[in-house]
């Protein structure tokens, strides 16, 4: 599962992408506070792809200010529509994944629980069970040892086959439960890639 951006290793992407989070660390204080907050008022009342290049770039801050604890030093105030975090204390920005039974909706800020499962609101809790019931052993597929393979018979086909089902999951979540959550938050974001079963978001169409 992305909770967070992994920008600690030495991998081609990681290295792209704590190149990308330079621009951050330049700011001070203030003006890193200040575009959270205005960048957080253009994501509100809108469902978003966890890939989107906005929320990209917001990870990135969002993760910078939480080593800075940005939030807590009052700095700038996010819209009136986001509560606060009870994790972090940061304006509630939820992520869903295909983990949501385990994880609950996972803070944007600080990779912590946000909303545990139980506390979802029951309205859509049951939907989301239901989803990540499905989905878990299509997801299971990528993860199948060398007994459940062989037993497979052709192992490529059912790797194939679970990759497209788990791309019309992920279009479902994208498609009709995001949206059902935002009536409770401020606004969603949502997985949009399985990297197991080499899902890419542009494989992913609600």
């Amino acid at each position: 599962m992305l909770k967070s951006m992994a920008i600690e290793s030495d991998a081609p992407l990681d290295r792209l992408w704590k190149e990308y989070s330079l621009a951050f660390k330049d700011f001070d204080d203030l003006t890193l506070a200040r575009w959270l907050a205005q960048t957080l008022g253009q994501l509100e009342g809108k469902v978003w792809r966890l890939s989107h290049p906005l929320l990209g770039a917001y990870r990135l801050a969002s993760q910078l200010a939480h080593e800075r604890q940005i939030w807590l030093k009052r700095l700038a105030t996010p819209p009136a529509g986001y509560p606060e975090s009870p994790c972090c204390r940061a304006p509630q920005l939820p992520l869903l994944t295909r983990e949501v039974r385990e994880s609950g909706l996972i803070c944007q800020h600080c990779s912590d629980s946000l909303v545990p499962f139980d506390d979802i609101p029951a309205e859509v809790r049951a939907g989301l069970e239901e989803w990540a019931t499905e989905y878990e052993p299509v997801h299971a597929v990528a993860h199948w040892d060398e007994r459940q393979r062989k037993s497979a018979g052709d192992y490529n086909r059912a790797y194939e086959d679970a990759a497209k089902k788990a791309e019309r999951l992920l279009a479902r979540a994208g498609r009709k439960l995001a949206p059902e959550l935002l009536a409770y938050f401020p606004a969603i974001i949502w997985e949009d890639q399985d990297e197991c079963l080499e899902v890419r978001p542009e494989d992913v169409t609600p």
